[in-house]
């Protein structure tokens, strides 16, 4: 039987603004699941997941909120950014952008992957057995599904007006950005690889499927795309290590935070995202797409977005292979600080010093003696 689409897929008109869709999730946000159109409303991505990979999205569904939150708490989020009602035919409001997101189609990975998990078998395409996987996982292609899946997303794509296109710079995801904007591509829309929205796990050893050729390599085989903007140049010249092409993946490292000896974390995959959208917010254009993957965006949802949602039976949104959705984003000014929070902020930063409140008492107990003696002149 077809899975029971989620209320983010359906392909129904937006609602009333003044009328609240309800939600059903685990937290206590008073937000709501927005309605927003996809190529393919009878599909729901967290459905189709193996089971070890549903374990680990509702894990990530608790995590990232919580990173978001502590990162707010600690002043490294001084922007905010949040979902707002509205399909392809809504004008774009003041102060907003109009995304179009769509994860990639189905890769030679995902057959490979499926075929591990058929057989009870934790995939593992990893630096260590290199040479024991098949060759074609190291940054691999669309399958003749996914271009498939790919193509079929265009009647949807053909209404959107992207003024510029965004894709990771990983082949599954150039491919299916030129294939489901060809329309866009063929009018001579921009188009451009940035390393912040390519896929990313936790841990010090990522899969190899997740690394990408160097950016000369994939700037030859794509020359419609600019590879030479935002993505990193390869590590040495003189190696020819496919693996060390790609610095981003080789070192498990992050180019805009600091990773612990373990490697990307939640964390990590938070601030990525994060700092992608800043940059991406901060562009002219308001009309945008982005071609990327399933992990990104789901640390996109729940990592980066105030009021991300989730499906009618409360399972957290996962985009499925192919599937495109275009929403409208508004950034939200920070919360100021109250006038007792600053006092309280001055007080709070002796408690960390030696004396602490010290010469703080000392002037309190001498105003006290000061005004009690005022008392008894009286």
């Amino acid at each position: 039987p077809s899975p029971t689409p989620h209320n983010s897929t359906l392909c129904l008109p937006s609602p009333s603004p003044t009328k609240p869709l309800p939600t059903k999730s685990p937290t206590k946000s008073p937000t709501k699941t927005l309605r927003t159109p996809s190529t393919m409303a009878l599909r729901d991505g967290f459905v189709e997941c193996a089971a070890m990979d549903k374990t680990r999205l509702r894990r990530w569904a608790d995590i990232f909120p919580i990173v978001k939150q502590t990162s707010e708490y600690l002043g490294q989020r001084p922007r905010r950014f949040q979902l707002v009602e509205g399909g392809l035919s809504t004008p774009i409001p003041d102060g907003c952008k109009r995304v179009h997101f769509v994860r990639h189609g189905e890769g030679d990975h995902n057959v490979w992957r499926a075929q591990e998990h058929a057989k009870g078998q934790a995939p593992m395409a990893k630096r260590w057995n290199f040479s024991e996987v098949p060759a074609e996982l190291l940054d691999p292609h669309l399958t003749e599904k996914g271009r498939k899946e790919a193509e079929s997303a265009r009647g949807v794509a053909d209404q959107c007006q992207p003024e510029l296109l965004v894709t990771s710079p990983l082949r599954r995801t150039v491919e299916t950005c030129l294939l489901i904007f060809k329309a866009s591509v063929d009018k001579g829309v921009p188009v451009l690889a940035h390393e912040l929205c390519r896929e990313q796990g936790v841990g010090a050893d990522p899969s190899m499927y997740d690394a990408h050729l160097g950016r000369r390599a994939l700037a030859k085989e794509f020359p419609q795309v600019d590879f030479m903007s935002h993505v990193l140049p390869e590590l040495a010249e003189d190696d020819k290590s496919q693996l060390k092409d790609d610095p981003y993946w080789w070192t498990v490292g992050s180019p805009v935070g600091c990773c612990e000896e373990k490697g990307l974390s939640e964390a990590s995959m938070a601030h990525h995202a994060y700092s992608f959208l800043c940059w991406l917010m901060s562009r002219p254009e308001r009309d945008i797409a982005v071609a990327t993957h399933s992990q990104w965006l789901f640390s996109l949802y729940y990592g980066v977005f105030d009021n991300p949602g989730r499906n009618l039976d409360g399972d957290p949104i996962f985009y499925h292979t192919g599937e495109l959705r275009s929403v409208l984003i508004r950034e939200q000014p920070a919360p100021s600080p109250r006038g007792s929070t600053e006092q309280l902020q001055r007080l709070g930063a002796l408690l960390t010093q030696q004396e602490g409140l010290k010469k703080e008492n000392e002037v309190e107990e001498q105003r006290i003696a000061k005004k009690q003696k005022l008392c008894e002149q009286a």
